[in-house]
């Protein structure tokens, strides 16, 4: 085995990895079999699972995404915050993945969708000033939001969705709700109409490889030079102060921020309202809480980010050098999956007694680094609002058991497929 740097998980500092065979690191295809992330997608108490994992194995764990293809997951707080900052030898370029140079498992897994080359210039998989140049017009063009405005919008388009059902009783708030929303409310602040914020959501859900990514591009590249580029008053939208940024290079890169903005926005504001909803509908601590003023609604959405965090893992890291950490050699190649969802039950931060993370923003699940989301405080104010809106109107109750939901497999997102409840239907207004 070639010489390597020791890394020690947060500083970043050590010496050479040595040829004693009697300690010999644990490498990532070296267990027989490995807990699969299959099981940990589909976990009612992923907790559980990740504890187990821990006391097998440390803060970073061997897990299976496919037959064939392995990643390390990591745990621990303090290191995921150390990885997420650059602190280690990894990068965001999934296309240095060792998994490719294998035998490739299954090309269609969700699973390994994240970790598949991409022709897109995308913000999220690019590292150093390539990163910082795509990343400058997101933050400049989210900075100056109207939050007011924001919030109106988002309280409209939530009404109007709970105006479809609200009159039957019955309803499943992830298909009629939860996962339209973002679709509605981020597509009116980026300055596009319903259909047109269709067209978007859907190129940004397709291939990013061949025909179709560049069917995507020329698509958008269209729209954002029509209509959706002016609001009714002659200022740009949005949309268009993003399609005329000086840091974008070409068109194509400016089509593929957007893509990768409403993408990435849309699924944890999905999954960040459907983790509330389900909260306050299967945790009756909770729902008391919320019902009798004693958590603010601000508070709830802290207590749900670190005890059902809506963000599994960060985007995939990938070792461009062997490192140690613990007793696993990292070699270069391997994937690495920051488990932000894993650190409201990291015992090193939250001790032995009960903890919801109540007033602490510290959970991560916004990212860290380089990488970090970058409106936060967006996020908050729509999945807040949107909250508010639903109880406001409604009383709704789970139309079937809690441990008959079921979660998308989705590497990175905690995403229910089905929230079906019941209420009392309203009356429609006399004429």
């Amino acid at each position: 085995m070639n010489s390597s740097t020791v890394i020690d998980g947060i500083a970043g500092t050590g010496g050479v990895v040595g040829d004693d065979s009697s300690r010999r690191p644990l490498k990532l295809e070296d267990p027989a079999t490995v807990t699969t992330v299959t099981e940990l997608t589909a976990a009612h108490d992923v907790a559980a699972v990740h504890a187990r994992l821990r006391e097998e194995w440390g803060e970073m764990a061997p897990v299976e995404l496919a037959p064939g293809a392995r990643a390390w997951l990591v745990t621990g707080y303090r290191t995921i915050v150390a990885m997420a900052r650059g602190q280690l030898p990894l990068t965001t370029a999934t296309s240095t993945w060792n998994g490719h140079e294998r035998e490739a498992p299954a090309a269609d897994s969700p699973l390994l969708e994240p970790l598949t080359p991409t022709d897109r210039p995308t913000v999220e998989r690019m590292d150093g000033s390539t990163h910082d140049r795509l990343r400058t017009p997101l933050d400049e063009v989210l900075g100056v939001i109207d939050e007011a405005e924001i919030a109106r919008t988002t309280r409209a388009r939530c009404e109007e969705l709970i105006d479809g059902f609200a009159g039957t009783g019955v309803a499943d708030l992830v298909r009629e709700y939860v996962a339209p929303m973002p679709q509605l409310t981020l597509g009116a602040f980026l300055g596009f109409d319903p259909a047109t914020a269709q067209q978007v959501f859907e190129a940004a859900s397709g291939p990013t490889t061949g025909r179709n990514a560049a069917a995507a591009v020329h698509q958008l590249s269209f729209l954002l030079n029509g209509p959706a580029s002016r609001r009714p008053d002659g200022e740009p939208t949005p949309a268009g102060l993003l399609a005329r940024h000086e840091s974008y290079e070409s068109t194509a890169e400016v089509a593929f921020g957007l893509l990768s903005l409403t993408a990435i926005a849309s699924r944890g504001l999905q999954a960040w309202l459907a983790q509330t909803l389900y909260l306050s509908l299967t945790d009756d601590r909770f729902a008391q809480q919320l019902a009798g003023g004693r958590l603010g609604i601000d508070e709830a959405l802290d207590q749900v980010l670190w005890t059902a965090s809506p963000v599994s893992t960060l985007g995939p890291r990938i070792a461009v050098e062997d490192f140690l950490h613990e007793d696993k050699l990292v070699q270069s190649g391997d994937a690495l999956l920051l488990g932000v969802g894993a650190v409201g039950s990291d015992p090193a931060i939250r001790g032995q007694g009960a903890w919801d993370g109540s007033g602490s923003r510290a959970h991560l699940a916004f990212g860290a680094g380089a990488h970090a989301c970058p409106a936060p405080h967006l996020a908050r104010l729509i999945v807040r609002t949107a909250a508010e809106t639903l109880h406001h109107r409604l009383s709704p109750k789970l139309a079937l058991r809690s441990d008959e939901l079921r979660w998308a497999p989705d590497l990175q997102f905690r995403l229910l497929e089905a929230l079906p409840v019941v209420f009392t239907p309203e009356q429609a207004p006399l004429e």
